[in-house]
C-alpha cells in the first residue's frame, strides 16, 4: 500500500472539492478541505434566505447554467465518486434570446443546408479543428467567415455568446477556446442546471472527501492565514481563528492565482519572472448577480437572455459598425440605465427551490470587461437599481410581486471569494489558452493550482472541473511525488 501523504485544500469550489474527492475516494491519500464561507462552493455554493413570512429560498451565489451537465467533466467526477444528481435540461443549443423585443431560440437543423449564416455556421462546428484557432480572435474568425462588415446581426448573436459564457470581448476571445466549448455543447445538447440549486455539485464532492478519511473546516475554522512555505517546499498552512498550523506534503490552492501567489504564499517564495507573469495574467469580466423572488410565476424560459430596446439610431450604429459600438461598449465604464442581463429562473428548473406558486429568479451582468474597476458602495447600489430596471422592462408585472431581493456585487465577490469580483477567471482570450494557459505546478514545490484560472479549458464551473481532472491525473502519472511534479514544472515553465 501507498505511503498516505497529507493533503490540504484551499477553498471547496468546484476545482478544489472536485479535486478533493477525486483524491479521497481513489487513493490512500487523506484530504483537508479548508472553506472561508460558511457554505460550499465558492462561486458555486447555494445558501438559504427567508422572506418576509418566514418561508426559505434557495439562492445561489452566481448564476449557472452547465454546458454540458452530467455528460461533461462535472458528471464524471460526480460518476467516478459514485454520486448522483438529478439535472433539468435546456433542450436547446444556447439560452432563449431576447434581442429587444424578439425572441429567438437555436437549435440544431439538417446540416445540408451550410449557408452563411449562425445556424450555418451553428452546424458545421463539428468540423472544425479548435486547436488551429487558438490564437485568432472570434472576431476575426468571424470576419473571415461571414466577410468583413457582413452578417453583423449574426456576429452580435456569436460575441454576446462569448460574453455570457467566458466574460470576454469578441476582440479578446479564442476562438478556438469557443470552438472548443461549442462543439462539447453541439455534442451532448446538455445544457442544464442541477435540481437543488448549484451547491450540491461541490456538497457532492465534499461528501466524498468527508466519506473518505477526509475534514471539511468552514467559516472561521477554515479560513487561511497563510501558505507555510520552507525551504522552497510547502510545509502546510496556517488557519482558524488561532492560526492553528496544519502540516501538508501537498497544498492545492482552490483560492485565485493572484490572491495565492502575493497574499497567502508571498512575493519572496517565487522569481521574479514568475511573479511579474502572475501579476499580468487578465482575468475575464466582473460580474454582479441579483436574485429575487416574485409572489406569481412571470418568466416561462428556463434560460434567457435579454438584451433590452435601445435608442433606434443606437441600434442602427450597433449593426452597421459592430466594431466602433463594442469598442464604445468596452472603454465605457459608466453604469447604464439598463443592461444584458442572463436570467435564470430556477425555480423554473427545480420548484422547490421557491415557496408554491412563487418564482425564484437569478441574473448576472458585467460591470467591466477587460479591465478591472473598483466599484464605490453607492456604485453597487446604482448596479443593483439597473439590474432591477433592467428585468423590469422586461415584464413590468415583476415589480408589483417582489418579496424577496438579494444582491451581489462586483466587491463582495471580491472579498468574499476574490478574483477582484470576476465571475470566472484568468481571461480566456488568445494569449490565455490552450499552452499558454496558466499551469497548475507553481515554482514551489508541493504548491498546486486548481481552478477556472488554470489548465484545463470550458465554460465557468466545467473549465475549474477539467482542471481538477486534468491535475488529478497529473498526481497519478508521477506518483503524487512533488519532486518528479516541481522538475517537470522547470521543465515547461
Amino acid at each position: 500500500m501507498k505511503l498516505m501523504k497529507k493533503i490540504i485544500i484551499v477553498g471547496s469550489g468546484v476545482g478544489g472539492s472536485g479535486i478533493g474527492a477525486l483524491i479521497a475516494k481513489e487513493t490512500p491519500h487523506q484530504v483537508h478541505c479548508f472553506e472561508q464561507n460558511n457554505f460550499i462552493g465558492g462561486r458555486c455554493g447555494s445558501y438559504e434566505k427567508k422572506d418576509e413570512k418566514g418561508r426559505i429560498w434557495k439562492l445561489d451565489v452566481g448564476c449557472h447554467v452547465f454546458s454540458t451537465s452530467d455528460k461533461g467533466p462535472i458528471g464524471e467526477i460526480l460518476e467516478r465518486c459514485g454520486k448522483k444528481i438529478k439535472w433539468s435540461y435546456l433542450d436547446q443549443l444556447f439560452p432563449t434570446l431576447n434581442f429587444m423585443g424578439l425572441d429567438f431560440t437555436f437549435t440544431l437543423q439538417d446540416r445540408k443546408r451550410k449557408k452563411k449564416d449562425f445556424q450555418g455556421l451553428l452546424e458545421e462546428f463539428p468540423d472544425l479543428d479548435p486547436s488551429k484557432y487558438d490564437r485568432i480572435t472570434l472576431m476575426d474568425f468571424l470576419d473571415d467567415y461571414f466577410g468583413p462588415d457582413k452578417k453583423n446581426l449574426d456576429k452580435i448573436g456569436f460575441s454576446m455568446a462569448a460574453g455570457v459564457i467566458f466574460g470576454t470581448d469578441p476582440y479578446s476571445t479564442s476562438a478556438g477556446e469557443y470552438l472548443r466549448s461549442m462543439i462539447e455543447n453541439v455534442k451532448h445538447l446538455s445544457n442544464g442546471y442541477p435540481y437543488g440549486g448549484t451547491g450540491v455539485i461541490p456538497k457532492a464532492f465534499c461528501d466524498t472527501i468527508k466519506e473518505n478519511r477526509g475534514k471539511i473546516f468552514l467559516d472561521g475554522n477554515g479560513r487561511v492565514k497563510r501558505i507555510v512555505v520552507q525551504d522552497n517546499k510547502v510545509a502546510g498552512i496556517e488557519a482558524g481563528p488561532d492560526n492553528e498550523f496544519y502540516e501538508g506534503e501537498i497544498v492545492i490552492a482552490n483560492s485565485d492565482i493572484k490572491s495565492t501567489v502575493f497574499k497567502l504564499v508571498g512575493e519572496k517564495y517565487f522569481p521574479k519572472d514568475y511573479l511579474q507573469y502572475i501579476s499580468e495574467l487578465k482575468w475575464g469580466a466582473q460580474v454582479c448577480s441579483l436574485k429575487i423572488g416574485i409572489d406569481k410565476v412571470l418568466i416561462k424560459e428556463k434560460t434567457l437572455v435579454y438584451v433590452p430596446k435601445m435608442d433606434p439610431d443606437k441600434a442602427k450604429d450597433a449593426f452597421t459598425d459592430i466594431k466602433q459600438s463594442m469598442k464604445d461598449f468596452l472603454e465605457n465604464l459608466e453604469i447604464p440605465e439598463f443592461t444584458v442581463l442572463l436570467i435564470v429562473p430556477v425555480s423554473n428548473h427545480d420548484p422547490t427551490l421557491a415557496p408554491e406558486g412563487c418564482q425564484n429568479i437569478h441574473t448576472v451582468t458585467a460591470t467591466a470587461v477587460g479591465k478591472i474597476k473598483e466599484w464605490t458602495r453607492d456604485e453597487d447600489k446604482k448596479w443593483e437599481k439597473t439590474c432591477l430596471d433592467t428585468l423590469i422592462s422586461l415584464n413590468p408585472e415583476i415589480e408589483d410581486h417582489i418579496i424577496l431581493k438579494d444582491f451581489i456585487s462586483t466587491s463582495v465577490l471580491a472579498t468574499r471569494f476574490g478574483k477582484e469580483g470576476v465571475g470566472t477567471g484568468t481571461a480566456q482570450s488568445t494569449d490565455q489558452v490552450g499552452k499558454l494557459r496558466p499551469k497548475m505546478l507553481s515554482p514551489i514545490k508541493g504548491l498546486y493550482y486548481c481552478s477556472s484560472d488554470v489548465g484545463g479549458w470550458g465554460i465557468g464551473t466545467e473549465l475549474a472541473a477539467r482542471a481538477a481532472l486534468e491535475l488529478f491525473q497529473m498526481f497519478k502519472n508521477n506518483n503524487f511525488s512533488n519532486n518528479k511534479l516541481f522538475n517537470n514544472f522547470k521543465a515547461n515553465f
